[in-house]
């Protein structure tokens, strides 16, 4: 009986292998392989006895963890690139006295905006209020001095 569960166990874990994971980013994905080899072997160390549960076990901890830890990557690489954009939309408000906007959708479909407004010119720096927009509700504001 035991036996039975077990080789239900495996090859649904081998056939779900199959299914790709959409969800997941590019360093998430490549994070979960890392994570699952790894694991794996590491689990087959440390359970002797029997390595093969060790490996499942360390390879299904191992990429999930990886996983996460990929994509934690990318959602930073994310706030880095915003903070260029954020910004050069505040230079181009401040410089051009004018509203400035940029926006993108991701691969998820959301739209995600942000809005530069200049303000008071005060000698050599303009204030510049930032607005940081996600399908069109206002998620945070704020305000800084540009040089002009």
């Amino acid at each position: 009986m035991k036996r039975g569960i077990a080789v239900l166990l495996i090859a649904g874990m081998l056939l779900s292998g199959c299914a790709s994971v959409e969800w997941s980013s590019e360093k998430g994905k490549k994070g979960a392989g890392i994570g699952a080899i790894s694991g794996g072997i590491l689990g087959a160390i440390i359970d002797s006895n029997k390595p093969w549960r060790g490996a499942i076990i360390g390879g299904a901890t191992g990429a999930i963890a990886g996983a996460l830890i990929g994509d934690s990557m990318d959602k930073n690489n994310v706030v880095e690139t915003k903070e260029d954009i954020v910004s050069r939309a505040a230079k181009e408000a401040a410089t051009l006295n004018t509203t400035v906007k940029y926006s993108r959708t991701t691969e998820n479909g959301i739209t995600e905006e942000i809005i530069a407004t200049p303000g008071k010119l005060e000698g050599n720096e303009r204030t510049v209020t930032i607005q940081y927009l996600r399908d069109g509700k206002l998620i945070s504001t704020e305000t800084r001095k540009v040089k002009v």
